[in-house]
């Protein structure tokens, strides 16, 4: 009797960790797929800042935010005049 009784204790204790690590693989797969969710955002916000800071360079120089004024919101500096040229027929 008692040599039963082991043997469902430890069949049972497989049973037990079987689960559990069960469970541990289930939840290391959804960790690697928020990390690699992750990882993608990180890369897509990295290129975004890299290009944002290319944009602040360019804009930081007096004479390409001028042009930029300019060229979006139809500004002239005092005594510019503007010339608009039609296409040819």
């Amino acid at each position: 009797m008692g040599r039963y009784f082991i043997i469902a204790a430890l069949t049972a204790a497989i049973g037990f960790a079987g689960y559990q690590i069960y469970g541990l693989f289930g939840e290391y797969r959804e960790l690697s797929k928020e990390e690699k969710t992750f990882r993608e955002e990180s890369e897509t916000l990295s290129q975004e800042n890299d290009e944002l800071g290319a944009r602040i360079e360019y804009l930081a120089d007096p004479e390409n935010l001028i042009n930029e004024i300019k060229s979006r919101f139809n500004y002239r500096l005092p005594g510019e005049r503007t010339i608009l040229v039609a296409p040819g027929e």
